[in-house]
């Protein structure tokens, strides 16, 4: 775990004791990423997830 993840895994703890939320929204979440400096530089892109995962054949989901 790097240094960002850890300081946004402890803003997210934070968060939640000082708000009394043990589960915060997404919108929470996103404006505490806004809070800490996060924003939105770059065009929508692919997500980097998908990029190494085979298309599903969907020939194989059906059932016999």
């Amino acid at each position: 775990m790097d240094e960002e993840q850890l300081d946004f895994i402890k803003a997210i703890d934070e968060y939640k004791r000082v708000n009394f939320r043990p589960f915060p929204t997404w919108t929470e979440i996103l404006d505490l990423l806004k809070y800490l400096g996060y924003r939105k530089v770059a065009p929508v892109g692919d997500f980097a997830l998908t990029k190494s995962r085979p298309e599903p054949d969907i020939a194989d989901d059906r059932p016999e």
